[in-house]
């Protein structure tokens, strides 16, 4: 399907109060779409944790940005050892349905291994803990059983009142629907809450959502396609709360760190699927004009995903 017509449906979308979740629907259609949302939330979890030294025996918490529609990562991060959790939104998506219909997948074997091999409980107290998880009754009993303060809407100032107690603040594909400004109050915020030798973990998704996989995907254009575009034209596109993407690449995030006299530890960069190549000689000179004008072009199209390990 041509991307533009999914874009003009998610513009409209974006009108009713209700849009987000309307667009949403289509992914939850799929009969296997919880059981991969478990397996993918807790893979993800683990392997962000595992680029860490936390010694979480001496009791640590945690700071998640970007709940989304699963409250996963946060439950496997309670069983991995975190004596608290805080995981933000700027809309409240999670619902109790959801949390059930997933949380028993976190039995499943391939799930179970991944966290037992990073926790600091046995096996045995990890499946005693998702049973009683499973028992319970409502949303605020699985938060209250898993320590996880959920904070939808949230502000940094609801963030500042945490700052002293945060050991590890983690996102997945999150930073790229973030607006530039909020990014640089995040990176601020990191420099100003992060205790010396504590770590910062982000997963951050660099190419045109238009590309991504399903009904709606547009096969024929580059994963870079939306950097032909400039600010304007691509706002009137893209510009929405459902559809908007920063379309910053790696640079920019490791200029923020620099900013902040954050230290990188690791870029790890990702190509995970077939690359339909974008010309540098067609990405808009309103893209080129957020970056240092020495940058090499061709980096700007280089990962199509990539994490970001920093430390204090």
């Amino acid at each position: 399907m041509n991307w533009k017509i999914k874009a003009l449906l998610q513009k409209l979308l974006s009108f009713s109060k209700i849009g987000d979740t309307l667009n949403h629907v289509p992914a939850t259609l799929n009969k296997n779409y919880h059981y991969h949302v478990a397996l993918y939330q807790t893979h993800e979890c683990i392997r962000k944790f595992n680029y860490c030294t936390i010694d979480l025996a001496k009791g640590k918490t945690a700071l998640e940005f970007g709940t989304g529609y699963s409250l996963i990562s946060s439950i496997v991060l309670s069983l991995l050892g975190f004596k608290k959790i805080i995981t933000v939104d700027i809309t409240k998506d999670i619902s109790f349905s959801t949390v059930k219909k997933q949380v028993h997948y976190l039995e499943d074997p391939e799930a179970l291994k991944l966290i037992v091999s990073s926790s600091i409980y046995a096996k045995q107290e990890i499946l005693e803990k998702i049973k009683v998880l499973k028992k319970a009754t409502t949303l605020e009993a699985v938060l209250n059983l898993q320590h996880i303060e959920y904070i939808a809407p949230y502000t940094f100032k609801d963030l500042y009142s945490y700052s002293k107690e945060i050991d590890y603040i983690a996102s997945q594909v999150v930073l790229e629907h973030v607006h530039p400004e909020v990014l640089d109050e995040l990176f601020k915020f990191t420099k100003d809450a992060l205790q010396e030798d504590l770590f910062c973990v982000h997963t951050i998704n660099f190419i045109d959502h238009f590309t991504n996989p399903g009904f709606f995907q547009d096969p024929s254009i580059s994963e870079f396609n939306f950097l032909k575009y400039a600010d304007t034209d691509w706002n009137f596109w893209a510009g929405n709360t459902i559809a908007y993407t920063n379309r910053l690449s790696y640079l920019y995030y490791l200029e923020l760190c620099k900013k902040y006299d954050l230290n990188v530890l690791d870029f790890i960069g990702e190509n995970y699927k077939e690359r339909i190549e974008l010309d540098a000689t067609q990405i808009h000179s309103d893209i080129l004009a957020k970056y240092n004008p020495n940058i090499d072009i061709e980096d700007l199209t280089k990962y199509q995903r990539g994490t970001l390990i920093i430390s204090k």
